[in-house]
C-alpha cells in the first residue's frame, strides 16, 4: 500500500515544513535551541504531520480503490485527520510541558486550513502529473502511428522486386525476402523505442539498400560518412530509411544514382545529411517540406514530435535533407 509515490515525497515534505516551522518559533522567541524544541518539533511531526497525512492518504487511496471518488468527501477526510492530529498533538504537549498552553477549538480551524492546503495542493500535483502523463501518452501514441505507416511501405516495392526474381532468380528473391523479414522485425522490436543505437539503425539501412540493390542494381552507389566511433550514438528508429527510400523513388528513372549519407555528433546533436545527385525536389515539396505521399510527410510529423529536433529540405546538385536530432 505505502508503494504509492505520494508517501515517499510527503515523508520529507512534511519533515522539512515541520523543521521550519520549529526553527521559525525559536527564532521569533529568540529562544535556545535544547532538547525540548526537538521533542516538541517530533511530537508535532509525528501526530500532526505525519500520521494524521499518511492515515488521511491511505483512507482516500483505499476509497478510489473500491471505486469511490467524491472531492468533498475526500477533503472532509483530510481536514478530519488533521484536526484529530491536532487533538493528539495538543494532549502530548499539555502531557510534555507544564507551561504548554492548549488550543482548546482552534485544533479545528488548525485542522481545516492544514487539510485543505494539504488536500489540495495534493489534488493540484496529482492532476498536473495526469495531464503531463496523458500528454506523454498521446505522444508516443502518435509515434507509434507514423512509424506503423512506414511498413506498408517498406512491403510492397520489396515484395515487388521478390515477385520480379522468384521465377528468373529464385536464391536472390530468398535473400531479399530475409532481408525483407529482418527490417519488418527490426520495425516490431523497435516499436515501443524511442531512440536506439546508431549502429543498429545502419544496419537496418544495408539491409534496406540490398533490397533496391537487387531492384536496380549497379546503377544504385551509396556513401557514407559517419563519426569513427558509433558507440553511445542513439537517433530516433527508422528516421533515415524513408529519406533513402524516398531519394530512390523519385529517381529511379535514373541511369545512375548516388545517395550520400553524412552524420556528425556535436554534444547531444546527432546531424544527419542525405543527399543525392537525382531530380531535387519542386517547389511545392520544398515551400511545404512534402508532397502528396507518406514518406516525407511521416518523417517531417515525426520530427515534430521530437521537440526541438528539425529538418531542412534544399536542392543542390539534387535533393538534400538536413535533420538535426536534439536528443
Amino acid at each position: 500500500m505505502f508503494k504509492h509515490p505520494f508517501y515517499r515525497y510527503s515523508f520529507f515534505i512534511l519533515l522539512i515544513v515541520d523543521i521550519a516551522y520549529a526553527l521559525g518559533l525559536v527564532i521569533a522567541n529568540s529562544a535556545p535551541i535544547s532538547g525540548g524544541t526537538f521533542t516538541a518539533a517530533a511530537v508535532w511531526f509525528i501526530t500532526f504531520y505525519w500520521f494524521p497525512v499518511w492515515g488521511a492518504a491511505a483512507f482516500i487511496f483505499y476509497l478510489r480503490k473500491k471505486g469511490y471518488q467524491k472531492i468533498v468527501v475526500e477533503w472532509l477526510i483530510a481536514v478530519s485527520f488533521m484536526a484529530s492530529g491536532n487533538v493528539i498533538t495538543d494532549y502530548a504537549l499539555v502531557s510534555f510541558y507544564d507551561d504548554y498552553r492548549p488550543l482548546g477549538i482552534f485544533v479545528i480551524f488548525n485542522g481545516l486550513i492544514w487539510g485543505s492546503c494539504i488536500y489540495f495542493l495534493s489534488i493540484y500535483i496529482e492532476s498536473k502529473k495526469k495531464v503531463a502523463f496523458e500528454k506523454h501518452s498521446r505522444k508516443r501514441a502518435q509515434l507509434a502511428t507514423l512509424r506503423y505507416q512506414l511498413n506498408p511501405h517498406f512491403m510492397f516495392n520489396s515484395l515487388n522486386t521478390i515477385s520480379a526474381y522468384i521465377h528468373t532468380n529464385p536464391d536472390l528473391a530468398d535473400e531479399v525476402l530475409h532481408e525483407l523479414a529482418d527490417i519488418l522485425r527490426y520495425s516490431l522490436d523497435t516499436a515501443e523505442q524511442t531512440l536506439i543505437p546508431l549502429e543498429q539503425e545502419l544496419a537496418i539501412i544495408t539491409k534496406y539498400l540490398n533490397i533496391e540493390k537487387a531492384r536496380f542494381g549497379e546503377k544504385l552507389q551509396v556513401n557514407y560518412a559517419l563519426p569513427e566511433q558509433l558507440n553511445n550514438i542513439y537517433i530516433p528508429p527508422l528516421i533515415i530509411q524513408p529519406i533513402i527510400e524516398n531519394a530512390i523513388k523519385h529517381n529511379a528513372q535514373k541511369s545512375s544514382l548516388t545517395i550520400n549519407i553524412a552524420l556528425t555528433v556535436i554534444d547531444k546533436v546527432v546531424r544527419v545529411k542525405v543527399s543525392d545527385n537525382g531530380v531535387g525536389f519542386n517547389e511545392h515539396v520544398l515551400k511545404h517540406g512534402c508532397g502528396s505521399g507518406i514518406g516525407m510527410k511521416n518523417i517531417q510529423q515525426r520530427i515534430n514530435q521530437l521537440g526541438n529536433s528539425k529538418i531542412t529540405l534544399s536542392n543542390h546538385g539534387g535533393a538534400v535533407v538536413f535533420l538535426e536530432l536534439v536528443l
